[in-house]
């Protein structure tokens, strides 16, 4: 089961299998927790910021999923 590690959010995927739930709570990220902005952002490149008046760092998908993760871990 996938929780969402937002503070204060309540998400939880409900799926058959856990690709199915990583699925779910990409969709939810996008949907509930990110915003567009107008910055010029390297085609293949996302911008994250893991502390909310933290710096924005820009860097590959992959990457910005390790560090959220580490992130969180902690």
């Amino acid at each position: 089961m996938r929780h969402c590690s937002h503070p204060g959010c309540s998400w939880q995927a409900i799926a058959p299998t856990a690709d199915a739930a990583l699925t779910q709570y990409a969709e939810h990220l996008v949907e509930e927790h990110t915003r567009t902005v107008d910055v010029d952002i390297p085609d293949g490149m996302v911008q994250i910021r893991l502390e909310e008046d933290g710096e924005w760092i820009t860097t590959t998908f992959e990457e910005a999923r390790k560090l959220h993760d580490a992130a969180h871990d902690e």
